[in-house]
């Protein structure tokens, strides 16, 4: 004979079911992030091998980190279209003038060696629209998180100190992807006239700068990821201590974060270099 569930059964099992669901739920969640954070260190280590890659054919000279304006200087603090001239024509970044500029820039310099914009992508990270670009474009514009260590801008490779602990590469911007925006950070605070050269100088000018992060230093498991100067990489915790107290400068370059993950300071030499950047540092103290 034929027997229906009673009401309290199908209570029981519905019950069962959310209990099950509320302990696999938080693991799957686990497995997605930990999915992700391991695609970020595969990105930022294709992008570090890519790198030395370009040494090998540069004289082991370092790719520049900014665009570079004759008659102007290095901009420094300005970004760059990803890839070169993607807008089109009808932007200034799409012009002959403006895409001569923009191709001395590190992302353009290494394009010919990554064969794909798609290793400049932190997975998993929300879009940031920084041109406001509307319509149809003759190319896809990437998606950027990862920045260059612009304290070797045109250094010499055999001069970095320290090159398993010198940082390259990494998720520098934050939780987020520029649209089709690329920029170097740290960086070298350049005279934009052209009065000095543009060059990491131990102790003395230009001095070194860190942009503004989109949100949080927290994008995946509470970190990022960095790849070094002899193309290892490895994630990256940051903020492990919040503020009031200070992190580790040997391991992360901000403090002063807030419960977000989201950081005030900088930490930096006498002459204003971020500290684990500088490519003569030899991280023994």
């Amino acid at each position: 004979m034929k027997r229906a569930f009673t009401l309290i059964e199908l209570l029981v099992v519905i019950a069962i079911i959310a209990i099950l669901a509320a302990i696999l739920f938080p693991v799957f969640a686990q497995a997605k992030e930990a999915a992700k954070k391991t695609a970020a260190l595969s990105n930022v280590k294709q992008t570090a091998t890519a790198f030395a890659m370009y040494l090998a054919d540069s004289d082991d000279t370092y790719p520049t980190g900014y665009r570079f304006t004759p008659g102007v200087g290095w901009r420094w603090n300005f970004s760059v279209s990803t890839p070169l001239g993607w807008m089109g024509p009808n932007y200034a970044q799409g012009q002959p003038a403006r895409m001569a500029e923009d191709a001395s820039h590190w992302t353009n310099c290494i394009a010919s060696y990554t064969k794909s914009d798609n290793i400049l992508e932190g997975p998993g990270l929300p879009q940031r629209d920084v041109y406001g670009v509307t319509g149809a474009t003759p190319r896809r514009p990437a998606l950027v998180n990862m920045t260059y260590n612009g304290l070797l801008h045109a250094w010499s490779a055999t001069a970095v100190a320290a090159p398993s602990n010198l940082p390259l590469i990494w998720n520098g911007r934050g939780r987020g992807n520029g649209i089709g925006n690329s920029l170097t950070n740290p960086a070298l605070t350049c005279p934009q006239d052209g009065s000095a050269g543009c060059r990491y100088t131990p102790g003395g000018a230009p001095g070194g700068a860190m942009f503004t992060i989109w949100d949080s230093m927290w994008m995946w498991a509470k970190g990022g990821n960095m790849a070094f100067a002899d193309t290892s990489a490895k994630f990256r915790r940051f903020g492990a201590t919040l503020s009031p107290g200070a992190t580790d400068w040997r391991q992360d370059p901000y403090t002063g974060y807030n419960a977000q993950g989201n950081p005030g300071f900088v930490w930096v030499d006498g002459a204003g270099y971020p500290w684990l950047f500088r490519p003569d540092y030899d991280f023994s103290q």
